[in-house]
Formats: C-alpha cells, sequence, structure tokens
C-alpha cells in the first residue's frame, strides 16, 4: 500500500511541472516530537516502560492560481517487539510498527496534488477536503465521513462558496480485482455565517477491504455568525472518532466549538454514537480544553476529556477513561517549543507520557 501511494504522489507531482507558477504562495515546516517514555499500567500486569521513539514530520505547501500541493513527509522510529523473537524482548528499530499497525517507517500522509485548467474544475490527487462541520477542536482531527474528496477525482466550484467533490481511492482500482471500486462524493457550500456540506465514502459498500469500513455517510454544518465562536455540528453514519482516551464508533452525532477572547481560548468536543456500541466499547467522548497566553510568545493551556459507556449492565460496560493533558508552548521568530504531560486513567488502567516537540516554519 505505501508503495502505491509514493508511486501514485510522485506521478501527480510530475503533473505540476508544466504549469507557471506566477504569484504562488508557499510555506513550510518541519516537526521534530516525541513522548519521551510511555509508562503503563494494565490491570494486574505489571508496570510497563519504553522509550517512546521519535517522530518528524516536514510539510511543503505550495498555492497558485491554476495548482495547489503539499508535499507532507513523516518518519519515526519506535521501541517495537522484534517480529522473529520467539520471547517478548524489546529493541530500539526503526520502522517497524505505527499508529495504523503498518511495518513501515515512513508515510506521505495527508500530500495532494490539485490541477486547475479551468476556473471551475479541479482535478486531485490523494486531496482531502473536509466539511468545516467535522472538525473537532480539542482532537484535532476531522470526522472521516466529513471528506468529500478521493485518491483521484474531480473538484467542481460553479459558484462562489459551493464546492462538488466525486471520485475514487487507489486502494480500490489497482491490484484488487475481487473488489467493487470505492466510489466517494460530497459537496460543501459555505458563507461568512455558515458552511453545511454532506459525504458518502465507499457507495458499494466495500466493508471487506483493506483500509476502508464500507459505506459511510455524513452531514455536518458550521455556524460562523457569532464573533469569536465556531460551533462544528454532524451526524455521521458507520464512522468512527479515535482521540486517545478512547474510541467511539458507530452511528455519530458530533459536536465541536471553540471561543476565544483575547488572551483566552477554550475549545469543546462531544461524540455519542446513542449508547449503540459493541461489549467493552464506548459510547460518550467529552473534551474541554482552555488556554491563556501569558505574554504574546507563551500559551498555557491544559485539556480534560473522558470516553465512556452507557450500558447498564457491569459484565458489558467497558472502564471509563479520563485524561488531563497540561502543556505550555512557547514560540520566537520562526521556532515553536512545547512540553506537557499526559496522563489516561481508568478503574484498572494507567498510562502517561511526557509529549514534547520543537516545530519550525515559514
Amino acid at each position: 500500500m505505501i508503495k502505491s501511494k509514493v508511486a501514485a504522489v510522485c506521478a501527480a507531482f510530475s503533473l505540476v511541472s508544466g504549469f507557471a507558477f506566477a504569484e504562488a504562495e508557499y510555506s513550510f515546516s518541519n516537526k521534530l516530537s516525541s513522548d519521551i517514555v510511555n509508562i503503563e499500567k494494565d490491570g494486574d500486569e505489571d508496570t510497563d516502560s519504553d522509550f517512546a521513539g521519535i517522530k518528524n514530520k516536514t510539510s511543503f505547501e505550495f498555492s497558485s492560481e491554476k495548482v495547489d500541493a503539499l508535499l507532507e513527509l513523516t518518519f519515526w522510529s519506535a521501541k517495537a517487539k522484534d517480529p522473529k523473537a520467539e520471547d517478548d524482548d524489546k529493541y530500539f528499530a526503526v520502522g517497524l510498527t505505527s499508529s495504523d499497525g503498518t511495518d513501515y517507517g515512513y508515510d506521505f500522509g495527508d500530500s495532494y496534488i490539485e490541477v486547475r485548467p479551468f476556473d471551475i474544475l479541479g482535478l486531485e490527487f490523494h486531496e482531502k477536503v473536509f466539511t468545516a462541520g467535522s472538525y473537532l477542536p480539542v482532537w484535532d482531527d476531522n470526522v472521516a465521513s466529513g471528506n468529500i474528496a478521493s485518491d483521484f477525482g474531480l473538484l467542481v466550484r460553479p459558484i462562489e462558496g459551493l464546492v462538488i467533490g466525486g471520485g475514487l481511492d487507489f486502494v480500490s482500482v489497482f491490484g484488487h480485482d475481487d473488489y467493487k471500486p470505492v466510489v466517494n462524493f460530497g459537496a460543501e457550500y459555505s458563507a461568512d455565517a455558515f458552511a453545511v456540506g454532506a459525504a458518502v465514502r465507499d457507495v458499494a459498500d466495500n466493508d471487506k477491504l483493506d483500509n476502508t469500513d464500507g459505506f459511510t455517510f455524513g452531514v455536518y454544518a458550521s455556524l460562523l455568525s457569532v464573533e469569536n465562536l465556531v460551533l462544528n455540528a454532524g451526524f455521521a453514519y458507520n464512522d468512527s472518532v479515535g482521540p486517545d482516551v478512547g474510541d467511539v464508533s458507530g452511528k455519530l452525532l458530533t459536536l465541536g466549538a471553540t471561543y476565544e477572547l483575547d488572551a483566552f481560548h477554550s475549545a469543546l468536543d462531544f461524540a455519542t454514537n446513542f449508547a449503540d456500541s459493541d461489549d467493552e466499547e464506548f459510547d460518550f467522548y467529552i473534551a474541554v480544553s482552555a488556554g491563556y497566553n501569558v505574554v504574546e510568545t507563551l500559551s498555557l493551556d491544559c485539556a480534560f476529556a473522558t470516553a465512556l459507556d452507557a450500558e447498564s449492565d457491569s459484565d458489558k460496560k467497558a472502564d471509563a477513561r479520563f485524561q488531563i493533558n497540561p502543556s505550555a508552548t512557547y514560540g520566537v521568530g520562526n521556532h515553536e517549543f512545547s512540553a506537557g504531560v499526559n496522563f489516561i486513567f481508568g478503574e484498572d488502567y494507567t498510562s502517561v507520557n511526557f509529549p514534547v516537540y520543537w516545530k519550525y516554519s515559514f
């Protein structure tokens, strides 16, 4: 999968060479991060401590009248089990595991190309165009069904504020003769005071195909009319949110909000599957964060999150999880530094790590 993604990204970027880059804008960032050490105790097991590894994410974004592009490369090294070992010995290795279970130590992430041969028509490769209402600010991510774009597709902008997308995902196109194409489409209309959008992903419902959960559907809205306040809301079918504190999956109602006033900033996340989960899965995700810019270059923040199960039968109920994450961020010139502590705990579970990063951007 990674190899096909690399080839697709490289091929897409090669198309850009035929365009003139007059009056272009660009940005660059490099973020080096680590959680330092993961300390975890699960049930009656002994406390386990491991070096959390190092991750580096480099991004270069380009924008012009005819072409938009993002090249994003992430690589990591981590403490991982030797897949050839017969015991549980661990060693420091590069590229053995990742958060999504792949066996690679690098990824092209959100890299994309959009070429606009005509004013209203864009040809996109691997672009993610999320509806505004699908964003949850504390989690700092979008609900997947809010994406109206594809690995290969078209974006049509017939009038100002309206974008319509449709296309196919590469995972179903190359080397998968037994599966139907993963077809996605959606649309969003945005104005100064609001935005509304909807997306349908994997219309043919390839629920047994790797990297897809089958048919998903989402409807989202964002309210922007109140000064300093943004309110997002959505409903999704067969989707999930996956913050560190615990996943919530199924038919989802999601809410997100941000509010800023002078040096103060805050955010709220909420997601529920209407108490319709399997055994030992969560039904609610709730998170709040607040921060204050002590001076122009220094911000102090703290986030609180919880994942809860609504099941009344204790034999089927998942233990509630809670998260506390205080942090400090300092910026000077093109540099940004951050350090914090991340606690996650429940009835029979405790973990702590120490996320830090250095980001250089211009």
